[in-house]
């Protein structure tokens, strides 16, 4: 369950949703939850037949269904639209964007902050972060604790950075950005070269560059390019837990799950989406609107608007057959000794 401070009436709820209400109006809601933690200030939506029982008996104030549906919980205070979780998140976010807009900014005594630091505006800035020489952060920036931000950074406006993240030195960050906590931006490339027998480090020099409305999740990391830019474009969403090389190039509103790891110079198109566990060979280029499946192996070039599974990543539905082909091997080389071996009699 996620409570709020700010109650919500049916006016406010109408006026995100453009649905339709069905039932008493004169309700005030604090809170979302899965049916089994509901009370008559919760929210909560269905738009599955399986669901339906456990929320009927729930004593939620208002369900969130669709018009299939809504005749089963005749008798409730009813939101009908056509895509309930949709518009169940729609709130939520209205709910988030509500209680943001009431924090209070401020700065933490522990805070230490390079007396060239330009701000845009207020920000928010936690105990014991570290802000570095000519680094810029915009109007409404919020950055948690242990933070280490470090000289030459430019973040965008309404961007927030959670507890314990690194920000190496050069990186641009866009507006709306979100960190959660352990993410590393702009640590050195893997470069080396082989000169007499020792392993010489390449000098990384360049920078990681993020686009507006990008959101990266827990313990990731994305390095800065050798030269140029490593650059994560609008939009786009990475979970925990990645790890994507020097100079990489990913495009607009593409999704990387957990585990994805993206060697050097890998291009990822828009509106891409990579499942758990990819990997990415280097210099190569996964199209725009491509989907690659979990723990696949992309091994060389993905035209776009495909479908993509196994290792080496081939089409979906080849590797599926290839697949199915494979639990036939071992009677298929049982026949091929026997008629093998009856040949060597003949």
């Amino acid at each position: 369950m996620k409570s709020f401070k700010q109650h919500l009436d049916a006016a406010k709820i109408l006026a995100v949703t453009q649905g339709s209400w069905q039932g008493a109006q004169d309700i005030l809601l604090d809170n979302v939850c899965e049916a089994a933690e509901a009370n008559p200030g919760s929210i909560v939506f269905c738009e599955q037949e399986r669901l339906v029982e456990a929320i009927k008996a729930s004593p939620a104030g208002l369900i969130i269904t669709n018009t299939l549906l809504a005749p089963v919980f005749s008798g409730r205070s009813l939101l009908i639209v056509d895509k309930p979780y949709f518009s169940f998140m729609s709130i939520v976010a209205m709910w988030l964007e509500l209680e943001n807009g009431s924090e209070i900014f401020s700065i933490h005594a522990t805070a230490v902050i390079d007396p060239s630091a330009r701000f845009e505006g207020e920000v928010s800035i936690g105990a014991f972060s570290v802000i570095g020489a000519n680094t810029t952060l915009g109007k409404g920036v919020r950055i948690g604790s242990g933070c280490r931000i470090a000289e030459n950074v430019s973040i965008g406006a309404g961007s927030r950075i959670h507890d314990n993240v690194c920000i190496y030195g050069e990186t641009v960050i866009g507006k709306r950005c979100e960190l959660h906590s352990g993410v590393v931006l702009g640590a050195d490339g893997f470069g080396y070269l082989v000169v007499a027998g020792e392993q010489k480090k390449i000098p990384q020099v360049g920078k990681v560059v993020l686009d507006d409305d990008v959101e990266i999740g827990a313990n990731s990391t994305i390095d800065r390019a050798t030269l140029g830019s490593t650059v994560i474009g609008t939009g786009t969403k990475i979970d925990n837990l990645v790890q994507i090389g020097h100079n990489c190039l990913i495009g607009k509103h593409s999704v990387l799950c957990a585990q994805v790891g993206l060697a050097g110079s890998t291009t990822v198109g828009d509106y891409v989406y990579l499942a758990g566990q990819v990997g990415a060979a280097g210099h190569i280029t996964i199209g725009s609107r491509s989907l690659v499946g979990a723990q696949s192996g992309i091994a060389g070039n993905l035209p776009e608007n495909g479908k993509y599974f196994g290792t080496p990543a081939m089409e979906a539905n080849l590797t599926k057959r290839i697949y199915v082909a494979q639990k036939h091997l071992p009677e298929m080389l049982r026949e091929y000794q026997k008629r093998l071996k009856e040949s060597k009699h003949d």
